[in-house]
């Protein structure tokens, strides 16, 4: 009877060894504790961050035709809205192969109201004057149909905008303009030479949460007035297709104030205005890329490394 007691016991604990061993082909579960509610469609999508709390955000989807001769349609960029200011807390979207494909249709829209924005808390672009009309998600990001582009001039991707800082000159583009193009031909550098298997994912906006960082209204009735946000950021996530260093992820933001006016080139405003996401997370209150998993989020949020884009 010893024996066998003996035997069963050896068993049991085999068993309870061989239970504490991963499978080998079982996948590392993923943790995300501050994702989107997969409830909200579209909120999962990598470019979107942590939608605020509040009964009058409005977080808006836009699709459009990918292709002019096509029905295929894509989404081509989302935004959280902020209805009792009547201003885009940020606008975010994505650079791929499809959405960049080599065409030019040019500027197809005029500025307009948004229709998807309750008819009270809509700005028409009269509301502007002084200052241009800046776009977030720019005009010559969307060349792929005319109805991506036309979707860009909605008002609700655009920000009141210093000429000084959107605008030209005779010395060229100043710096939102150059910043804009530094980092479009940087993305399709990389694409070309990973195999078109690469994608950006883009937030940008103006500041209009913190009362520190608003410059004015476009009204001396801050009433009627639309806020002029007194920082402009981007913040970008890269994915390769080709290199696997942090799961093919790496990431880094901008940070300009809105008063800075001059035509330097687009590396060297990178060079200094660049930061880490999370130093932009702390700036601004937003939770950006927040649905990659936390692991990646952490080592990618983290880092302001230039040389890895290239800005050194």
């Amino acid at each position: 009877m010893l024996r066998l007691a003996l035997i069963c016991c050896a068993c049991l604990y085999l068993a309870s060894c061989d239970n504490d061993i991963p499978e080998p082909d079982k996948p590392v579960p993923t943790v995300n504790e501050n994702a989107n509610h997969p409830g909200i469609a579209e909120a999962a999508r990598m470019e979107i961050p942590r939608l605020k709390e509040g009964t009058y955000d409005q977080f808006i989807v836009k699709r459009a035709k990918l292709r002019d001769n096509g029905n295929e349609m894509f989404v081509n960029f989302c935004m959280e809205y902020d209805q009792l200011k009547k201003a885009t807390r940020w606008t975010a979207f994505r650079w791929d192969i499809d959405n960049t494909y080599d065409s030019n249709c040019g500027r197809t829209g005029s500025f307009t109201t948004d229709p998807d924005v309750p008819s009270q808390y809509r700005v028409g672009s009269g509301t502007f004057r002084g200052y241009q009309r800046g776009h977030m998600l720019a005009s010559e990001d969307r060349q792929c149909s005319a109805s991506a582009n036309s979707q860009t001039f909605l008002m609700t991707n655009i920000h009141p905008q210093l000429g000084r800082f959107n605008g030209y000159d005779d010395n060229g583009s100043y710096v939102w303009v150059n910043a804009e193009g530094f980092v479009r031909k940087l993305y399709q550098g990389w694409t070309r030479a990973n195999n078109a298997t690469d994608t950006i994912y883009v937030v940008k906006g103006g500041t209009i949460d913190k009362s520190t960082q608003i410059m004015g209204y476009t009204s001396n009735n801050s009433t009627s007035g639309i806020i002029v946000p007194k920082y402009f950021y981007m913040a970008m996530l890269y994915k390769t297709g080709k290199s696997q260093t942090q799961g093919g992820y790496k990431a880094i933001a901008l940070w300009i104030p809105h008063n800075e006016g001059n035509t330097t080139d687009g590396k060297s405003i990178a060079q200094k205005y660049a930061i880490s996401i999370d130093k932009l997370e702390e700036y601004t209150g937003i939770d950006f890329f927040c649905n990659l998993p936390d692991h990646l989020e952490k080592v990618v949020e983290g880092s302001c490394n230039l040389a890895a884009w290239g800005w050194q």
